[in-house]
């Protein structure tokens, strides 16, 4: 846990050192504090849907974990994507399961199921939106061209494959009777949920888009809000795809190079960076209230059920 406080606070101090080296002077007098609120509020409520579908997991596996308990477990776990590798925040999900008896192979099998819907959903969806953004060709034929692949962990049958697999093991013991269980409603809400998540991840870069207007007088001009939102969506689902693939703390720069790459399309260089740093800072302070929201309601919980 303090390995990741600590990662978790050096993200904040890159994030802090590349608005530095923008070449557009940042006034902070001059930005819309308002929007950067309204991001930060989308990006809590974007981690929301992710949340109710791997609750839905856990409950088709048939551990009726209480809301309550999932919802600070999931939420812990973001503190994971600050350490190197990407172990950290399956075990803090687990970890936290465990304590509500929920047995390891189901509970890592849950959190492998939503991670990977999560990012792969993610992922089609961005190639889909890029077909409307103004990249290289060859970038959109790319982006077309690995759908497919994309598409494998929504499939039922490669995680029924995968299972089996596991089940032989030590760790799987008990998990062959989860076979008929990933089925395609399963696979549909989980995608789902992670669809709509994304969407409000770009809400969440479209209302910092708009903080940044009174910096540039003619920034946007001539682009209608739901395009911007649709390169927004684009920027933020490719971004978080290449920070997961990247294996490095927080997808450190990998994301960020990834959105900015999309949001070129639109804004000038040094405006894309500025935008993509405060939208990782606004991400990183709805991750940190959200953390503290759900152990204050999972705390209270208990205390309520003690009594």
């Amino acid at each position: 846990m303090t390995c990741a406080i600590i990662f978790f606070a050096f993200a904040i101090r890159r994030a802090a050192l590349e608005l530095g080296k923008s070449e557009v002077p940042l006034d902070w007098n001059s930005i819309l504090w308002s929007q950067i609120g309204l991001s930060v509020i989308a990006g809590m409520l974007a981690m929301v849907p992710a949340w109710i579908g791997w609750h839905a997991i856990l409950r088709d596996f048939g551990h009726r974990v209480h809301w309550s308990a999932s919802l600070y477990a999931y939420f812990l776990g973001h503190l994971g994507k600050y350490i190197p590798g990407k172990a950290m925040a399956v075990m803090l999900r687990v970890g936290q399961l465990h304590r509500h008896k929920v047995p390891l192979g189901p509970a890592i099998l849950s959190v492998f199921i939503e991670t990977l819907t999560g990012f792969a959903s993610g992922g089609i969806l961005g190639a889909v939106l890029l077909q409307w953004v103004e990249v290289p060709g060859w970038l959109r034929w790319s982006a077309l061209a690995a759908i497919p692949l994309a598409a494998l962990p929504l499939i039922p049958h490669p995680f029924r494959g995968i299972l089996r697999l596991v089940s032989r093991m030590r760790i799987g013991k008990g998990l062959e009777k989860l076979l008929g269980v990933i089925d395609g409603r399963l696979m549909i809400r989980t995608i789902a949920c992670a669809l709509l998540g994304w969407c409000l991840q770009g809400l969440a870069l479209w209302f910092v888009l708009g903080s940044l207007r009174p910096i540039q007088s003619d920034l946007l001009s001539g682009y209608s809000g739901g395009f911007i939102w649709l390169v927004c969506t684009a920027s933020m689902s490719l971004g978080g795809l290449a920070g997961f693939l990247s294996m490095l703390p927080g997808g450190a720069f990998a994301r960020e190079l990834a959105s900015i790459g999309v949001l070129l399309s639109i804004v000038p260089e040094p405006i894309a960076l500025i935008a993509t740093v405060i939208v990782r800072l606004t991400s990183i302070a709805a991750e940190i209230l959200m953390i503290v929201g759900s152990k204050s309601i999972s705390a209270s919980v208990d205390s309520a059920s003690i009594q």
